[in-house]
């Protein structure tokens, strides 16, 4: 994959003159603020705010000199005519990618298998601390000038577009890895948020802390992701990740008090998201670790369905609860109502169908921890075809869910691997071929 940027680079290496130098000019900006900085010297300058906004607007262009060149969409011919040409080229993995990284004077740059840019960091600024400048003179101009019109409407406009920067900043970081610097970036857009002279919708906000807060999380800082997601929960963000993620970043402190706050904000939770896996889960494994009993999360689901059996969605969370309790035949009974009440739902099928797969592991782990006992070959196998036959009724509820959704690789593998472990039964090889060359050819 390294051969990729490199032939591409090579390519534009043909014509230096047009391409060998960067857009990049410092000394141009460089000069603008020092002259700025000579008008907020001079007394009869410095009381003006339209001095102060050419000052935000200057600190701004140098913050942003490099990031503007690299924006979704670009090509990396495009950043090469921008930054030059790179000095370097290597193959990274970031998580479960693996991105070339071009190396150039101002930025990394982060190309997949096509070429395509998908991500960058700025390595050089212009002047370290550009945007936080730029920051503090919008907030001046607003202090002496805010209540004119056209002064407020500037302020409004630059601190957006601080706050705009710092959140791409974050989202890049936050692509690459660099969750610590993710979090900075978030943090440093919600602080813009809430200076006087800019108004930023509270859909944004909410968005914003909930990304600090996963940020931190995923960078182990457990205290500071309780503290900004907990935030944005409480300012309006309302989806039922926010409280899977309350729980496991309360979880990370430690302590029985932390754990007591996490189940109270996944019962919050449960209530308005009773269907959703992860709460579900989550709250089974709260009351174990606290010591209580499960079973009342279990009560009131049951309680639930009973009331309302035509909710394909309480069938669904008591599904979950059974299968995580090990109760398969319960948890299979309950999906099968699910699938009666919505024969197209992928949940229903796939569900099903892996609660028969887990119920045959048990019947086939019982019976290999019990292998001893058969005299010959032929009584073992016959037991071990009843684990089969369970296998096999997985098999089309997980064909109906993979109908649905073609294109989910994970349905195709488990497809893949129970047609190959059954593939002695009738059907079951041709089976096995079909879907492994589906698998193979999603993956190209």
């Amino acid at each position: 994959m390294k051969k990729i940027l490199i032939l591409a680079c090579a390519m534009l290496f043909a014509a230096p003159s047009l391409f060998s130098q960067s857009l990049i000019n410092e000394n141009v900006w460089l000069r603008k603020i020092e002259r700025s900085d000579s008008d907020i010297a001079n007394p009869k300058k410095s009381g003006k705010a339209s001095t102060w906004i050419n000052r935000g607007e200057t600190f701004y262009g140098a913050a942003t000199e490099i990031s503007k060149y690299l924006y979704e969409g670009v090509s990396a011919e495009e950043v090469i005519m921008s930054l030059g040409q790179p000095t370097a080229a290597e193959v990274v993995t970031i998580g479960d990618r693996r991105l070339n990284k071009g190396v150039f004077e101002y930025a990394d740059v982060y190309l997949d298998e096509l070429n395509i840019p998908v991500s960058w960091e700025v390595t050089k600024e212009i002047y370290p601390g550009a945007l936080a400048k730029a920051a503090e003179a919008y907030s001046k101009a607003y202090e002496i000038d805010g209540q004119n019109a056209k002064t407020a409407q500037k302020v409004q406009e630059g601190l957006k577009n601080i706050y705009d920067a710092y959140s791409k900043t974050g989202a890049s970081y936050y692509m690459l890895a660099k969750y610590d610097k993710a979090a900075a970036s978030f943090i440093n857009a919600y602080e813009i948020s809430k200076l006087p002279g800019v108004t930023i919708p509270d859909t944004d906000v909410q968005t914003l802390l909930h990304d600090a807060g996963i940020s931190f999380f995923f960078a182990g800082d457990a205290q500071n992701s309780v503290k900004y997601l907990t935030m944005a929960e409480e300012i309006g963000y309302h989806d039922a990740d926010i409280y899977y993620l309350i729980y496991h970043a309360y979880r990370d402190l430690g302590g029985r008090d932390a754990l007591e706050t996490a189940k109270a904000y996944l019962e919050k939770g449960l209530a308005q998201y009773p269907t959703d896996a992860q709460i579900l889960e989550s709250i089974s494994e709260a009351y174990v670790l606290l010591g209580e009993d499960p079973g009342e999360v279990l009560s009131k689901v049951e309680a639930a369905v009973n009331e309302d059996p035509k909710n394909p969605d309480m069938w669904s969370a008591l599904g979950v609860l059974y299968s995580n309790g090990g109760d398969y035949d319960k948890a299979i009974d309950a999906f099968e109502h699910m699938v009666e009440l919505i024969p197209d739902s992928y949940i229903a099928n796939n569900n099903l169908g892996l609660s028969y797969i887990k119920k045959a592991e048990v019947i086939l782990d019982e019976l290999n921890a019990q292998a001893a006992k058969f005299s010959t070959q032929a009584e073992y196998d016959a037991e071990k075809m009843k684990a089969f036959a369970v296998y096999a009724q997985a098999v089309p509820y997980l064909e109906k869910a993979h109908s649905i959704d073609p294109s989910n690789a994970a349905t195709l593998e488990i497809l893949k691997n129970v047609t190959f472990r059954i593939r002695e039964m009738d059907g079951m090889q041709a089976k096995y071929e079909k879907y492994d060359a589906e698998l193979k050819a999603l993956n190209k």
